[in-house]
């Protein structure tokens, strides 16, 4: 699990496994691996992409810098050490 995983990278656990994993503290240690675990409930994902769609919630307030995909090298590094009060950076698709 972190062979693939740069120095100071994130490894995230979605959900609940059916069984335990086991997993290699050390090489975690070396590439200063930060482990997140997110419990999330079956079958919501879709319920809220389709609210999204519906425009039942409104994201408009929470996108707080757009950039378009011309910039996005510099939309990640702002991102890198984006200020508080940065919700979300958005890079915009052409087309």
């Amino acid at each position: 699990m972190f062979d693939p995983l740069c120095p100071g990278g994130k490894v995230i656990y979605v959900g609940i496994p059916l069984e335990p994993i086991a997993y290699d503290v050390a090489k975690g240690q070396i590439k200063e691996a930060r482990i997140e675990h997110v419990f999330r409930y079956a079958h919501v994902f879709p319920r809220c992409v389709a609210m999204l769609a519906s425009g039942a919630i409104d994201v408009a307030p929470l996108i707080t810098r757009t950039y378009p995909f011309e910039e996005s090298v510099a939309a990640f590094e702002y991102a890198a050490s984006a200020p508080k009060g940065e919700v979300k950076i958005q890079i915009e698709m052409p087309g």
